[in-house]
């Protein structure tokens, strides 16, 4: 098998083999339109960057406790990972935990996953900071680049709008409080979205709970029943380790999926599109999450000024669990024996 060369990157590119040099080891000269585009393509071919790079050290913050190195943690993991050794540049794993042991090792600029306290990240690193799904702090050098859900529960919102829905429910198991303090805003784009389309006090069309992952399934199906016996039509899952709770909860009841509700989860990977009614997602794009990330990175590391935060769109990926809105008349039989 052929190996490719900066040569075949740089024909398939429409660009110069030094202009493909400099990409890879991230010359502030390069515009970024023209660095997407080569990494693009280099990717593509399958083009070994490591080699080429002179790269540079990026310390991972993740997490220690094995319970949440899954479905988002590990996607993001993955996805940040893959995006450095692409580059050709050297990751390593930081474990948060081990932050209050001090850090001696050396990196020009660090991915924070975990949300790490500001304080602490001040302390040990004097490199520029790319927080991922948190809060920026440009005082102490710290930028971010979050999934802009908000804009992604607002295009479910529409999309069962569309279809009739005007009865929507907000399905939460994190409770309020947290849902309020997500910088994600989730919560937000649903109540802006309800409210645009002329529905009042859209804070009551919801489901929550606070007891996150512990909600009892009783209580849930005493929810979803109350929730459908007062004319609900659809919910949005806003959560997709909570797909499978809720799914139970609507078998239990025989509600069935499209014809008694619609729903709208987040993308559980390997099982959403599984489920006895394959589901209308909203898609977190974890590949653009860790691309703008390392961008961002770069940026600071290789301009002179100060680049702005970024957002990655949410997608919403349709599939067979939303239709019409039930007609008055249409039998919606709740026959589970939840009290």
């Amino acid at each position: 098998m052929k190996r490719i060369s900066g040569r075949d990157v740089a024909l398939a590119a429409g660009c110069s083999q030094a202009t493909v040099s400099r990409v890879i080891k991230s010359d502030p000269r390069i515009s970024r339109e023209t660095r997407k585009r080569v990494l693009e393509v280099a990717r593509k071919l399958g083009y070994d960057m490591r080699s080429a790079s002179g790269g540079w050290g990026v310390g991972v913050i993740v997490c220690l406790d094995p319970n949440d190195i899954n479905g988002y943690y590990a996607k993001i993991l993955a996805s940040v990972c893959r995006e450095i050794f692409l580059r050709g540049l050297h990751p390593e794993l930081i474990w948060q935990k081990s932050l209050q042991e001090g850090c001696t090792r050396s990196f020009r600029g660090i991915i924070d996953l975990y949300r790490t306290p500001d304080e602490e990240l001040v302390s040990l690193f004097q490199v520029p900071i790319v927080r991922i799904n948190g809060v920026a702090n440009h005082l102490n050098h710290i930028w971010s680049v979050n999934l802009d859900s908000a804009s992604g529960i607002a295009s479910a919102v529409r999309y069962l709008l569309r279809k009739g829905h005007r009865d929507i429910r907000f399905v939460s198991l994190e409770g309020i409080l947290n849902e309020k303090r997500k910088v994600t805003h989730r919560w937000d784009g649903f109540l802006e979205a309800m409210r645009s389309a002329g529905i009042s006090n859209p804070e009551k069309k919801a489901i929550f709970f606070h007891r996150q992952m512990e909600t009892d399934q009783k209580d849930l199906e005493r929810a979803i029943r109350k929730a459908v016996r007062e004319g609900c039509t659809a919910l949005i899952c806003v959560n997709a380790a909570h797909t499978l709770k809720v799914n139970a909860a609507l078998h239990s009841l025989h509600l069935r999926v499209p014809d008694d509700i619609s729903i709208i989860d987040w993308e559980y990977d390997g099982v959403s599109g599984y489920l006895e009614t394959p589901r209308t997602t909203v898609i977190t794009d974890y590949a653009s999450l860790a691309s703008e990330a390392l961008d961002l990175l770069t940026e600071i590391l290789t301009t002179e000024h100060l680049p702005a935060d970024r957002l990655v769109q949410a997608k919403l990926r349709v599939r067979k669990s939303t239709a019409q809105q039930p007609k008055p008349d249409s039998p919606r039989y709740l026959t589970g024996k939840s009290n």
